[in-house]
């Protein structure tokens, strides 16, 4: 392989740095093709079949984020590249997501090799999946590195079976947009350019509830801590997680 590249969705980078990490593992220096941003909702990225492409997202709600899928779908074309996929998920489940990307990967000619689900922080409520991944967790992606350099070594490819279903889980668009502090706000903007979605008003800084996707990239991103959920939201939420999200979950690895 000559060239390395990360693709992915990453709105609380918990995604990115795992590809990071991955990418270091590999002992290449990776280019990033970020999908993450608005202002790159066309960004167009063509691959060779000389190159190894790291494509990760995070599990919403158990499927691929629909703005990656329609940017990924739109404007990324394979040509035969290597693809490892990538999926994170907040110690709950990653259901169909990987299933998901995988054909879309496909779809746009690239070759899946391998793919992993990693456990990572969740992004709502950060007690689940809390410092993950963590010593253990860095070891296995290491072990995973290993296995993909090995298998690009002798070129043997054949099709890797990942975990999921077919028809996929309907999609459940979430309503949670984060609320302002208006007391705190000093109009610095950097939540607008940061919106994956270009949900937050440039003049109020409101969320506009309809292009929110609840990723909290603006909660993650304000300097002055003034954007938050709800306490009585997030307190229904860890309720329903608790049960789901309790124990420790483990990374899953296809190669």
């Amino acid at each position: 392989m000559k060239n390395l590249y990360n693709v992915f969705f990453s709105p609380t980078d918990s995604t990115r740095d795992v590809l990071d990490c991955l990418s270091m593992d590999l002992k290449m220096v990776a280019e990033d093709v970020d999908l993450t941003l608005y202002q790159n909702r066309e960004l167009k990225a063509e691959f060779t079949k000389d190159d190894l492409v790291l494509i990760g997202v995070p599990s919403y709600a158990g499927r691929v984020p629909q703005t990656f899928t329609q940017r990924f779908a739109e404007n990324i074309s394979g040509n035969g590249a290597l693809a490892v996929l990538v999926v994170t998920f907040g110690n709950r489940a990653y259901e169909d997501t990987l299933i998901e990307l995988k054909d879309l990967a496909e779809k746009n000619n690239f070759k899946v090799i391998a793919a992993a689900a990693v456990v990572t922080q969740h992004s709502i409520v950060p007690e689940f999946g809390a410092g993950r991944p963590d010593m253990e967790d860095k070891k296995e992606l290491k072990s995973f590195a290993k296995q993909i350099k090995a298998k690009i070594t002798t070129e043997v490819y054949g099709d890797i079976a990942v975990s999921g279903n077919r028809p996929y889980k309907m999609a459940i668009a979430s309503s949670m947009a984060p609320r302002l502090d208006k007391d705190k706000c000093i109009s610095c903007g950097t939540c607008v350019v940061a919106c994956p979605t270009h949900a937050i008003d440039e003049f109020s800084f409101e969320c506009e509830a309809t292009k929110c996707i609840s990723c909290l990239r603006c909660i993650k991103v304000c300097p002055m801590n003034c954007r938050y959920v709800p306490m009585e939201i997030l307190n229904k939420l860890k309720e329903h997680l608790t049960p789901l999200c309790a124990s420790r979950k483990n990374n899953e690895f296809f190669i």
